[in-house]
């Protein structure tokens, strides 16, 4: 990965980054993802940290802020971050603490040893926020905020870099929210992240406000979008932010964070990396000055199997860019012309390859098909009765997806034990013999006994079978 750029990561150089109109990518699946009930240990996020970089290719260094946790946990955090400062030797890292004094200190001397170190803040901004946090008003908060800022700064030397989050923007003043911006800025505050805390801001009304929020700031103001996800919308607030000219954003690979989580890191990264010119256009942008032209995006879903695999949770069928059934095929139709049912080029971007999936759905073309990579050529009939077999199964069963070999190597060990009346083997021997056979297969070649059940003409149609076959 080529990380020598004009600009080396350090003190003030993010802020011009983002004024050049490059995307700055803010990685919270071991901070704020922690908040979905997940732990990462050190190592752990160091993978995913170093994996994100290489999604982020030649921009990584200038482009990418890995959130590595929050210290005010507990010594195990702290180790953990440590383990993170010693391990990235590429972009920023960062630390959250809360407004106390106690924990900013820590978190400087801790950022000391980082490749790029920053520390980030919170301060409420709204009134319920500012209460449950500190006992204090919105400007009271504020006040606190600019002693701290201070203090962090004297004590950073410029060694370390200090941002601060307005948090709960949505129910604060709008007005409000950019003085205070804009006040921080000046006091030497390299980034404002401005935090929809409780998930709460719709597109139609967060247009107005982050509008007029935008309108206000002076022009050194540099902005960290940070949308939770509560009401599905974190990924269209990050689009609308981005058309407004922010450049920095939060997010978090799955989407992990505090209750229904942060905008998907692999969504945010997918939609830029799929976008016309035409549609990055009409965000205010193109390729080259948003950074996309220098980014690895087939490494996208690698980094999303990654991070489920590590947290165990699974990607699911319909997860965009990184689920199951990116670029799939199980009915007719989009079977015959693909690429009319497929919204971006799925396997020149994401090199995520087509196939075609054997389900309930399935026509006689699709089982040729999959018989064909298999290395086997069906005949029209036999396709045709292995389709109303898979067809009959799936509704005996209740599954819908189907391996065509298990299915032929089941329903010729079935067959096999109807017809050899003389041994009359029992049911867990088929099973065993459908066990080894199937242990043949593993390498991706029909073993002998499904090569000749597929071959036959036609193929004969055995029962259904399955947990539901006796209230069919």
């Amino acid at each position: 990965m080529n990380t020598t750029l004009s600009r080396h990561p350090g003190p003030g150089v993010l802020p011009e980054t983002l004024r050049d109109g490059r995307l700055v990518l803010c990685e919270e699946v071991a901070r704020d993802g922690a908040q979905a009930k997940t732990l990462l240990l050190g190592p752990q996020r160091v993978d995913l940290f170093r994996r994100t970089a290489e999604v982020m290719g030649e921009y990584a260094d200038e482009c990418l802020v890995s959130m590595v946790g929050f210290p005010a946990i507990g010594p195990g955090e702290v180790d953990c971050v440590r383990q993170c400062l010693e391990a990235l030797d590429v972009g920023y890292q960062q630390v959250v603490c809360r407004t106390i004094e106690r924990d900013l200190l820590q978190c400087i001397e801790l950022m000391r040893d980082a490749h790029a170190g920053r520390v980030l803040f919170v301060v409420p901004a709204s009134r319920p926020l500012a209460s449950a946090m500190l006992h204090a008003t919105p400007e009271e908060a504020l006040e606190e905020a600019v002693r701290l800022l201070r203090l962090g700064l004297e004590e950073a030397a410029g060694e370390v870099s200090i941002d601060v989050c307005l948090a709960d923007i949505g129910r604060a003043e709008p007005d409000a929210v950019a003085d205070a911006a804009n006040r921080l800025t000046r006091e030497g505050a390299e980034v404002i992240m401005m935090a929809d805390t409780i998930g709460r801001l719709h597109p139609l009304g967060h247009r107005d406000r982050l509008t007029r929020i935008t309108r206000r700031l002076e022009p050194e103001v540099c902005v960290h979008a940070h949308f939770h996800n509560d009401l599905g919308l974190a990924l269209g607030l990050n689009l609308q932010a981005l058309e407004l000219g922010h450049r920095m954003f939060g997010t978090s690979w799955l989407g992990l964070g505090e209750r229904s989580g942060l905008g998907n890191t692999e969504e945010l990264l997918g939609v830029l990396a799929t976008a016309t010119d035409g549609q990055l256009e009409d965000l205010g942008t193109d390729r080259d000055r948003l950074g996309i032209s220098g980014w690895r995006p087939e490494r996208i879903v690698e980094t999303a199997r990654a991070a489920a695999s590590v947290l165990d949770m699974p990607r699911r069928v319909t997860d965009p860019f990184v689920g199951t059934g990116v670029n799939s095929i199980s009915t007719g139709t989009p079977f015959v012309a693909p690429d009319a049912f497929q919204p971006y080029d799925a396997e020149g971007v994401l090199e995520v390859p087509r196939r075609v999936e054997l389900t309930h759905l399935a026509s006689t073309r699709v089982v040729e098909e999959v018989a064909r990579g298999l290395g086997v050529k069906l005949s029209r009939e036999a396709a045709a009765t292995i389709r109303d077999m898979i067809k009959a199964e799936a509704y005996a069963s209740g599954s819908a997806r189907f391996d065509l070999e298990r299915v032929l190597l089941r329903a010729e060990a079935k067959a096999q034990s109807t017809q050899d009346s003389q041994q009359a083997r029992p049911d867990h021997w088929v099973e065993q013999e459908l066990q080894a056979q199937e242990l043949q297969a593993q390498e991706g070649k029909p073993s002998a006994q499904a090569r000749r059940v597929l071959q036959a003409q036609p193929c004969k149609r055995p029962e259904a079978m399955g947990p539901r076959q006796a209230r069919a």
